[in-house]
């Protein structure tokens, strides 16, 4: 009985394997950051002061000339820019 769950689920392990293979040569390998300000090397996030630390907010600005003071982590525009972290983190 339980022999019979575990090849069946290798069977279901190979197919998923096989799918993901699939959509990474689709999509072209690894999937990339969404194109979130959060994620641009143009956004500046903003910071309020709690207690003795400060802790991000859903908030910041594009210094990329857009002239768009405050912008939420999840908006997007056409100065996207990926932000690069070094070889350290990724």
């Amino acid at each position: 009985m339980i022999a019979d769950k575990v090849k069946e689920l290798e069977k279901e392990n190979i197919s998923l394997k096989a799918q993901v293979e699939e959509l990474q040569n689709i999509c072209g390998g690894k999937a990339n950051m969404p194109k979130n300000c959060e994620y641009c090397n143009n956004f500046i996030q903003h910071y309020i002061r709690s207690g003795n630390s400060y802790a991000p907010t859903h908030y910041g600005c594009c210094v990329a000339g857009n002239r768009i003071k405050t912008r939420k982590t999840d908006e997007t525009c056409k100065s996207f820019v990926k932000k690069s972290y070094g070889k350290n983190y990724l």
